[in-house]
Order: C-alpha cells, then structure tokens, then sequence
C-alpha cells in the first residue's frame, strides 16, 4: 500500500515540475515578445527617416541638374503646379517639362512595399496634388521624386518647393495647355544680375524663399551656365500624356523617351517658337524607311496610329539616313512627334499632295520594330 502511495507521489511531482516548467517557458516567450514589440515602438519614428532617405538617395550637384520644383498652396499644403527644370552645363540648354499636378498615377508594387515599411501611409494610386497629405513635412517632396522615377523609369536629382505666390512669380502658365512658361519678370531680373557677373547673388536671393534637398552651396556651381542662356533658347514642354475626366494620365513609354530626348540634345542652335504647336491628330502623315532595316516603316505606322495620328503612305527611303527627320508642311508642326524618335529633327519643307507631315525614319531608330 505504501509502495502505491509512493509512485502516485512521485508520478504527482513530475507533473507539478512539468506544469510550472511549461508555464516558466511561456512567461519568458510573452516577456521576449513584449520587450521586441516595445523596441520597435520606441525605434520605429527614429528609423523611418532613415529608411526614407536610403530609398531616395543622396543629392549632389550632377552634369545635368534635373530639378522639379514644385507650386504649394500654403494655406492647405496641395501642390497646384509641377515642372521639372533641366539645365545642361555642356551643352548650356534650359528646359522645363510641365507635369499637371492632377496627373494621377499607380505607385510600383516594389517602391509601395518599400515606402510602407519606411513608415509611410498612402494609397498605392494617388495623385501628385495630394503629395502632403499622404507624407509628413518634406519628405513628400522626396517620396514624389522617388514615385515618378520608378514609375516613369527616370532619373531626377532634386527637388525645390516654394509657396504659390513665389512659383506664379517665376512661371506663366497657358490658359489652354496649362503648359508653364518662365515669367518675363523672372528673365528680367535673372538678366539683371547676370549683366552684373551676380548670378550667384540672384540664385541666394530665390533660395531664401524655397525649400530644396540641395544645398544652396551645390546650386551655385550651376551660376555661370544660368548667366550664359539665352531666353530665346528655352523650351518648354508638356510631358506626354492626356487629360481624361479630372485627372492627367502620363503616357509612360513616351513621356520616358521625351525626357531622354531633351537630356541627350544637342545645343539649342533655334529659338523655340512660342505660338501653340500644332497637333499631328487629324494632319496626313506619310513614313519612310531610312534605316536599312526591313519593317521599320510599318512598325512606326503602327506606333503612331495606336495614339491617334493618321499614317496615310509607307514605303523605303531612296537611302539610308542616321537619325530621324521630321519634315512639316508648316512650322509648329511635328513637335509632338519628336518624342517617338531618337534624336529626331524637325525641318519645314516641301510635302507631296495631301501630306502634312513626312517622316523619314533613320537607322538610330530601328529599336521601333522589337518595341511592337
């Protein structure tokens, strides 16, 4: 009898020692597991900007400034007005590339993934209007930079934010193209200092009423290329795309073309002609084969007609031609097919019967045919 006593003891002993181990292990798990979620509390806010910068990069001073500045209505912090200034220090070029601050665009699942583990809190479709009331202070400017590079596939180097009343000052913008042109007073004044070898007393006056990612200091390398352009020689442009409803859809395929295209031009030699160019939708265009190589007229026939434009002839060129050229019955015209070409040049000439618009596609566009 005492020997049953003695095994139900022991018996009842292991499972006390069993129960309290069980209970010490998860006492210690729940422990661990509260002090790791109160760690990444406490560090979550301190990280976050870290993470947004090592997504976005740093910012220097390149060859070629790609700058978007963007309009902020103080009052309620939307963006009302984007342009992306481009200023080649080789070749001396100035341009600006209109983006309508209602574009609407949808966020890479990659970049979106990257940006909610840094913390951010935006829808994966957004527009470029709303930028500061999905991020906190400026690194909106910076998420915006980040988006449009991994949406467009381009590369932007910087940006500058200044207050509505400031951006109206330095741009006109078009009643019906909404396309932004520099003012006459922001040349004025830019003439004036140059005229006195003060570009870089004009360039501190305007970062006093901005706010960029690059410092003041990087901005003035840019000084002595400012002071040597010539008004008459800046383009402006409207990135590709169109209006639908209340938003503006970017063209991704063109627009990325269009702004390689004016990275890699040539010096401005024309002065760029300020009536309202000329849509190619409803003008005759005909197309020949200047490349050597077999199907490049049809496949730019069809390039242009998924768009709208109207391919009435194709044939092969009498000979073979590097870049493309781009002949127009009228000047203004075939300005909005540039972007479709490498390099591509815009010459008036003589059209055949009917033509408005004669394209001879040279061999630095045979990519056309493997693009279909």
């Amino acid at each position: 009898m005492k020997k049953k006593n003695s095994i139900g003891k022991i018996i009842f002993v292991m499972f006390l020692r069993s129960f309290f181990t069980v209970v010490l292990l998860l006492l210690v798990a729940m422990g661990s597991y509260g002090l790791t979620m109160k760690y990444y509390e406490v560090t979550a806010d301190e990280t976050g900007e870290k993470d947004m910068l090592d997504i976005v990069g740093d910012v220097t001073a390149d060859e070629i400034s790609r700058n978007i500045i963007y309009s902020v209505n103080p009052e309620n912090s939307v963006v009302e007005g984007i342009v992306i200034e481009v200023l080649n220090t080789v070749t001396g070029n100035l341009d600006f590339i209109t983006i309508p601050a209602n574009t609407q665009f949808t966020i890479g699942s990659e970049v979106y993934k990257r940006m909610c583990a840094a913390g951010a809190d935006v829808p994966q479709i957004m527009k470029m209007s709303l930028l500061n009331s999905y991020f906190s202070d400026n690194t909106s400017y910076e998420y915006g930079i980040l988006m449009l590079e991994d949406y467009l596939g381009i590369d932007i180097g910087y940006y500058t934010a200044a207050e509505s009343s400031v951006f109206n000052s330095w741009f006109d913008k078009d009643a019906d193209t909404g396309l932004y042109t520099p003012s006459e007073s922001l040349i004025s004044e830019a003439a004036q200092y140059a005229g006195n070898n003060d570009m870089q007393g004009f360039i501190k006056l305007k970062y006093e009423s901005l706010v960029s990612d690059l410092k003041v200091k990087s901005k003035l390398k840019y000084a002595d290329t400012y002071a040597a352009v010539d008004p008459a020689y800046i383009y402006c442009h409207m990135i590709s795309g169109k209006a639908e409803l209340e938003d503006y859809l970017i063209s991704v395929k063109k627009a990325k073309q269009q702004y390689e295209t004016i990275l890699s031009d040539d010096k401005h030699t024309t002065e760029q002609v300020n009536d309202v160019s000329i849509p190619s939708v409803g003008k005759n265009i005909k197309v020949l084969n200047g490349s050597g190589t077999e199907g490049i007229a049809a496949a730019a026939k069809s390039m242009l007609e998924k768009d709208g434009l109207t391919v009435v002839k194709i044939a092969d060129n009498s000979e073979i031609i590097d870049n493309t050229i781009i002949y127009v019955a009228k000047e203004g015209m075939g300005r909005d097919l540039k972007h479709y070409f490498n390099g591509a040049e815009i010459e008036p000439g003589q059209m055949d019967e009917g033509i408005d618009i004669l394209i001879i596609v040279g061999s630095a566009d045979s990519g056309i045919l493997t693009e279909q």
